[in-house]
């Protein structure tokens, strides 16, 4: 047999992967950045280019360890962003190929780090999650929880003794009561703690579960601090007794919420209101919404036609309905667009103050999602900053106008943002776009709350229009020589997910291989497939929401 000359046994020796046509992830400023190749831009407004040239000019080149024609697509990810075990990938369904539009990263829990609080589920049994500890030098006290049923057994004793009842929960700024389902041979107190009177070893009664009674319902006290809520306290008789507790809930005071707030509806097409008045009055009435809020056309500081709009808001009037302005653009939030953005405010409260009182608007509102725009348009390290700024430039525009912005209900965890945001605005709009009813509570309950601190008032806002599907794509980091079609690459400090057209085994970075994927229809977000079930909801959220007195309404997004 013949031997193959030494450089084609070298050839065929050598890893795919470091083919002749081997790409390279290039970090390109965007004036040389070449226009062939996937590409990303970031914030910086340089630009990440996977290119089959090892060198570009201008360009800090990192080899990808995989052949160019190999690369379906580039994502960049944010500075600080880390990357765990899981990557998941959003992308338009039905698009071919597969196009990132968006990422997350989940992130492992810390071993041992107890759970971050939440919300108390309003309506729901406590005792599953809870976590019960017996008290009493006198050591009378035996519990047991099994099963969502809490057993407590008292010996006889004078000394206080009893049983603490707590969880990783903070409760809400609503007026509430402690319901229960129970069974007891004697009368047990009930009361709750927060961190003064448990430092003090005392706590705050609600009242008594009495031994002829199977249900209570006992309001929260007034002078218990929700923010420093510690736990609740069972206290045991003097006598002998036992006490099985079945069920414990918080759920809100019925003499709160027999009022509900009117329901609102933003109505953004501009001929709705100007050419069909009559129809779209006629359904609101129908769907019991009595706050609109239009698009009003505008001439800079001015409305464009303004006896129409006072006649308009004087018809809706007449039938109960107020009308709001709404203005919604990401780009509102640019410093370049700060002046025109203020002039729009400033021509709401011209129009206001030359209006009679039956034809103002009750407010205005602006609906300016930031994290909309490019990162190349705006550094996502500058939204909050110069969201604040332009809040606080309408503000200073709208002259006492009532003025309400709208956000998205993952902000809650902006504390110093929204606290200044207070400062500026009467009110906020929470996009709580889900469909399931323990979310939208949980996730509408941190406004709620911010609302009472602040004395502002809040929309719950839910979504009823048509959602495009979206494919969300699993990756998982490969273990050694397993294959992967996620390439998680560096190029200076930038960093990159490079989708492959097919799997590798070897590459410049560190692989993900694809664990599953699933089409979600948007049915999660938008009732838009089940308007009544949507129809039957809302008198319950609106009774349980009107428990805070910063609740202002549901508003409806798609609705009509």
């Amino acid at each position: 047999m013949k031997r193959l000359p030494a450089l084609l046994s070298l050839l065929i020796s050598l890893p795919m992967s470091t083919s002749v046509h081997a790409g390279t992830l290039h970090l390109c400023p965007a004036a040389q950045a070449p226009r062939d190749g996937q590409r990303a831009t970031l914030a910086d407004g340089s630009v990440l280019v996977a290119h089959a040239s090892p060198q570009l000019p201008g360009c800090r080149p990192a080899p990808l360890g995989v052949d160019a024609a190999l690369v379906a697509g580039v994502h960049a990810l944010r500075p600080g962003d880390t990357p765990a075990r899981t990557i998941l990938l959003y992308g338009p369904a039905g698009a071919s190929p597969f196009a990132i539009a968006s990422h997350e990263l989940p992130q492992p829990e810390r071993a041992g780090a107890a759970p971050a609080p939440r919300p108390v589920p309003l309506r729901a049994n406590l005792l599953p999650d809870a976590r019960v500890r017996a008290f009493g030098v006198e050591e009378r006290v035996r519990v047991e929880l099994a099963g969502g049923r809490l057993q407590v057994r008292c010996e006889a004793g004078e000394r206080a003794a009893g049983v603490l009842i707590d969880g990783p929960w903070q409760l809400p700024l609503a007026a509430l009561r402690l319901a229960a389902r129970y069974g007891a041979s004697a009368d047990f107190a009930l009361q709750a703690a927060d961190a003064a009177s448990a430092a003090r070893e005392s706590a705050h009664g609600l009242g008594t579960l009495a031994a002829a009674g199977r249900e209570a319902a006992l309001p929260l006290p007034e002078a218990l601090d929700r923010a420093g809520w510690r736990q609740f306290v069972l206290q045991c008789p003097a006598q002998a007794a036992t006490l099985s507790l079945d069920y414990l809930t918080l759920e809100p005071l019925p003499a709160m919420v027999k009022n509900a707030q009117p329901r609102a509806a933003w109505i953004w097409e501009r001929t709705a209101w100007r050419d069909g008045a009559d129809a779209l009055l006629a359904w609101a009435g129908r769907e019991g919404v009595r706050e609109l809020f239009i698009v009003v056309p505008l001439d800079g500081a001015r409305v464009r036609e303004p006896a129409r709009l006072a006649a308009f808001v004087r018809r809706a009037g007449r039938v109960g309905i107020a009308v709001t302005a709404v203005e919604g653009d990401p780009h509102m939030v640019l410093p370049s667009q700060r002046a025109a953005t203020v002039d729009r405010a400033r021509a709401y409260a011209a129009y206001n103050r030359a209006a009679k009182l039956e034809e103002r608007l009750r407010a205005m509102q602006f609906d300016v999602e930031p994290y909309l725009l490019d990162d190349a348009v705006l550094d996502p390290k500058a939204h909050d900053r110069e969201y604040l700024a332009m809040a606080g430039a309408l503000h200073a525009a709208a002259g006492g106008m009532p003025l309400e912005f709208v956000v998205p209900f993952w902000w809650d965890d902006k504390r110093a943002l929204l606290d200044q945001l207070a400062r500026v605005s009467d009110g906020l709009a929470v996009m709580d776009y889900r469909t399931d009813p323990e979310q939208i509570v949980r996730f509408a309950v941190p406004f709620l709350d911010w609302g009472t601190r602040h004395g502002k008032r809040v929309r719950i806002a839910l979504e009823a229009g048509r959602v495009a599907p979206e494919l969300q794509r699993r990756y998982v980091r490969a273990e050694a020589n397993e294959a992967g079609t996620l390439l998680l690459a560096r190029a200076g400090e930038a960093q990159a997910l490079v989708l492959l057209r097919q799997p590798v085994t070897q590459a410049a970075g560190t692989l993900y291989r694809l664990s599953g994927e699933r089409r979600l229809e948007g049915d999660a977000t938008s009732f838009h497939g089940d308007r009544e079930g949507l129809r039957k909801l809302l008198p319950a959220l609106e009774r349980d929401f009107s428990a805070w007195p910063s609740f202002d309404g549901i508003a409806l997004h798609g609705w009509r």
